[in-house]
């Protein structure tokens, strides 16, 4: 097994352990909220910081990124690394099958 396979699966334990719902929150809520905020970097050169960060439309389009981030972007992570871990854990139980 390559090094750079045995961290990632290492790690990816450590995520599993604590559950997809907390990786979810984390994960989503935090890739939302960078997006939330390199989306509207754009706007300051025409609005007000206040406006475009902390008006209400603002707190609202966060809290729908934040959800699409947890509901989207972390469901789409977690499938994919789950298919990463799996082919990891049968080239590491299946060592003939390696050309």
């Amino acid at each position: 097994m390559h090094d750079q396979d045995k961290k990632f699966k290492e790690s990816w334990e450590k995520v599993q352990s604590k559950g997809r719902i907390q990786y979810g929150l984390t994960h989503g809520s935090v890739f939302g909220f960078v997006v939330f905020i390199l989306i509207n970097l754009i706007s300051l050169k025409d609005k007000s910081l206040a406006e475009v960060y902390f008006s209400e439309k603002a707190l609202q389009q966060m809290a729908i990124m934040i959800l699409a981030g947890i509901i989207g972007y972390a469901t789409l992570k977690w499938w994919m690394n789950q298919n990463i871990y799996k082919k990891i854990v049968y080239k590491e139980n299946h060592p003939s099958e390696m050309h």
